[in-house]
């Protein structure tokens, strides 16, 4: 027998795992741990699962031959590069920075989405660890926190937060696929758009448990 209540459960899980892996991979670029695992058979079937799960097998595939075009000690550095080029840039027009106050028409670092993402974040009882310094409007802080809400099964506020995201998350992943085209960082932006409309189509929510599979 297919569907049902207990294959919604799994499907939602698998998103959470999903935003969580995002949200890690747009703060930080990976260490070579994390690419000699993402590169093992079993980190390779998880990429694809993941773009099995959002419809984006052409980009899993791209995220697999990337990570295997060389040793992982000249992948790991070139990721890492492309990260800082892109997320960390000081020039507008050769970066895409990944915050939501410079695209949710306010054009400005620190907008008023700052202070919408410190609601969502108290409504959650979720805390920034100390050692990071991003804003709320961060990217990797607006996924956590969308796991986190699934994970809660809070309904309302994944519907909340998701519209949130889809009001500047668009124009920033338009601007990082076309900044990075089928590169590592582009590819993640198609997961990206893929894993919003899916939360924003099904108001996912899940119970306690995390996902269980790892990159």
């Amino acid at each position: 027998m297919s569907g049902g209540p207990m294959t919604a459960i799994s499907e939602d899980r698998d998103l959470v795992f999903i935003a969580e892996w995002l949200a890690q991979e747009f703060l930080s670029p990976p260490g070579i741990g994390q690419v000699e695992a993402a590169r093992t058979m079993a980190g390779q079937i998880a990429l694809r699962r993941i773009g099995d799960c959002l419809g984006q097998p052409a980009a899993a595939d791209a995220l697999c031959q990337l990570l295997t075009a060389g040793s992982a000690e000249d992948v790991t550095p070139a990721i890492q590069r492309r990260h800082t080029a892109l997320f960390e840039g000081i020039f507008r027009q050769r970066s895409v920075p990944p915050y939501a106050s410079l695209w949710d028409g306010t054009g400005r670092l620190c907008g008023p989405a700052v202070d919408r993402m410190r609601a969502v974040l108290r409504d959650l009882d979720m805390h920034v660890q100390a050692d990071c310094a991003e804003p709320p409007d961060h990217l990797a802080i607006q996924l956590a926190a969308l796991a986190e809400a699934m994970r809660q099964r809070r309904a309302e506020a994944v519907a909340d937060l998701a519209e949130q995201m889809l009001v500047w998350v668009g124009r920033f992943a338009t601007a990082l696929i076309r900044a990075d085209g089928v590169g590592y960082y582009g590819n993640l932006a198609r997961f990206l758009l893929s894993l919003l409309d899916r939360i924003a189509d099904g108001s996912a929510t899940v119970d306690s448990n995390r996902a269980a599979a790892a990159i």
